[in-house]
């Protein structure tokens, strides 16, 4: 019985939850998102506050507010989600 358990378990940890790409969006305020767009379009913590009128120490807050709620490493994954959620507001 055990062992089938086991099994089982490992079975579905083995399977990847679908998860709709939106989902972490949610979990951000509307600034939170202005910022992660930013990121995305490559902007420097310098760059974002002066656009948004903030301390660089106030972006590096929001950063690190973002990258917790969304369980990520670094920018470069902030980047990345913020590409992938249609944060970024790139203009050709």
């Amino acid at each position: 019985m055990a062992v089938r358990v086991v099994e089982e378990v490992s079975r579905l940890a083995a399977r990847p939850e679908p998860q709709p790409v939106n989902q972490g969006v949610s979990l951000l305020t509307e600034r939170e998102r202005e910022i992660a767009g930013l990121v995305g379009e490559g902007k420097s913590n310098r760059e974002i506050a002066r656009q948004l009128h903030l301390s660089e120490g106030t972006v590096r807050n929001y950063l690190s507010v973002i990258l917790s709620k969304l369980d990520l490493r670094d920018r470069t994954q902030l980047a990345i989600f913020a590409l992938k959620n249609n944060l970024v507001n790139i203009e050709v």
